[in-house]
């Protein structure tokens, strides 16, 4: 009998996640945006696409809040600027990209920009 109301109190007490892949498409058919929806919330990794397939951004989401590190690309998939959030703002490095090559940097707290860097070794010198 013990054992029955220990399996009963366990099995009320779980909590069902509802959990599914999720595509979007625009209406030319090609996908939007594609990724893991929990309990009706966007987690997990995500890719966001522009209309002609490339893909624009990508990173990784919790409770519809935008978390890590994220990295964005121009119309021809080159790679612009890499950035860490925290609670969908920026908190963080933010690494912004010219011809493949890291430019810039900036630092961010709660999407305050904090710190920033101008070129490379600066950057480097600052975080070595």
């Amino acid at each position: 009998m013990k054992t029955i109301i220990l399996f009963t109190l366990l099995f009320l007490g779980t909590s069902f996640t509802e959990k599914e892949y999720l595509k979007n498409h625009y209406p030319n058919g090609k996908i939007r945006e594609e990724g893991w929806i929990v309990d009706g919330k966007k987690n997990e990794y995500w890719f966001y696409y522009y209309e002609n397939g490339v893909k624009k951004e990508e990173g990784h989401y919790s409770n519809n809040q935008k978390i890590n590190w994220w990295i964005f690309y121009d119309k021809n998939q080159t790679i612009v600027k890499k950035c860490e959030y925290k609670n969908n703002v920026l908190n963080g490095l933010t690494l912004i990209y010219k011809n493949g090559e890291i430019a810039f940097a900036e630092k961010y707290s709660m999407g305050e920009k904090i710190k920033s860097w101008n070129t490379l070794s600066e950057f480097k010198k600052d975080n070595n």
